[in-house]
């Protein structure tokens, strides 16, 4: 039983949830469930007690749940010391992917603000699934955020099993198209897909989750059709295109509020029945660093994702 172990039971027990936890702590279900029932293995006691309602803490449960707050905080104090004592030479560094999600730009300038170290690297890369999901394995990022709809979430959540990697959910919702707010489109409460079929369609350089989704939905909507495709390689091109032309983008509810800035407009498709999802995928056993941390919990704040 290491610190992070310990403070993934004490969040546990303050949550009366491992699924509570697991949101909080950005760690999964499965992995949580293993420390505790380990730990209990190992000390041949129960800690938890387990109702409909929650978890409670056994007699045994809660002296060690005492225990471990003590260590926990005597090992913060010990970690603020050092982290004091090396202020002049500490530098911290940030490194996380993004795939099909446009992140706020006031999201990387908060969390510079919010952090004290005196060299702050950040390493951000936005890119596909199949970008996201090499860069953690191989180091390059931490973790990775990004969105993926119902027919790419089993392939992405196996491959990364195999590899070692936590596959989290964090949010759900409707898929959206985003257009120019001039578009003969707009103003609509809902669009379904047969109004775009006389509109390009532009998207990004497909990677095989992509292709995979596009087969997928063909079959799922047979009598959808889209005539003009534009595939482009940037982020740049890609909005720039939508911004100036009456092209449509696929797109989801969390980066709404960005397009808002650029003038471009968000509205949910109707009468499709999928659904995509924001998740995030890291190490399996790797504890976040300080950083990561403290970056996830302004993005869940500013979000408005659920981490109680």
């Amino acid at each position: 039983m290491n610190l992070q172990q310990l403070k993934y039971l004490v969040t546990i027990a303050d949550c009366h949830s491992i699924t509570k936890a697991s949101k909080k702590l950005f760690v999964s279900q499965p992995y949580l469930s293993k420390v505790v029932s380990d730990f209990e293995a190992k000390i041949n006691k129960q800690l938890f007690i387990r109702h409909n309602n929650g978890l409670e803490l056994t007699s045994e449960g809660h002296k060690v749940y005492l225990l471990a707050q003590s260590i926990i905080s005597q090992m913060e104090q010990l970690e603020n010391l050092e982290h004091e004592s090396s202020m002049e030479d500490d530098r911290g560094t940030l490194s996380f992917s993004v795939g099909n999600l446009l992140l706020k730009d006031s999201l990387l300038l908060e969390y510079l603000s919010s952090v004290h170290a005196s060299i702050q690297d950040i390493d951000f890369q936005e890119t596909t699934i199949e970008g996201c999901i090499k860069n953690v394995d191989s180091d390059i990022s931490e973790f990775a955020i990004l969105v993926v709809d119902d027919f790419q979430k089993a392939f992405v959540t196996g491959l990364c099993a195999q590899k070692g990697l936590a596959c989290l959910k964090l949010d759900e919702g409707d898929p959206y198209v985003h257009f120019h707010r001039n578009h003969p489109l707009a103003g609509q409460n809902g669009i379904p897909l047969g109004s775009l079929e006389s509109y390009p369609f532009v998207c990004l350089q497909m990677d095989e989750y992509a292709k995979l989704s596009m087969e997928k939905q063909k079959q799922a909507y047979p009598d959808f059709y889209v005539p003009s495709r534009i595939t482009v390689n940037h982020y740049h091109t890609y909005l720039n295109m939508v911004k100036n032309s009456d092209a449509f983008m696929a797109g989801n509810k969390w980066q709404i509020s960005e397009l808002e800035k650029m003038g471009i407009q968000s509205v949910r498709l109707s009468f499709v029945t999928h659904k995509l999802h924001l998740m995030m995928i890291k190490k399996e056993y790797v504890p976040f660093s300080w950083e990561a941390k403290k970056f996830l919990h302004l993005f869940a704040d500013s979000y408005g994702l659920d981490r109680a």
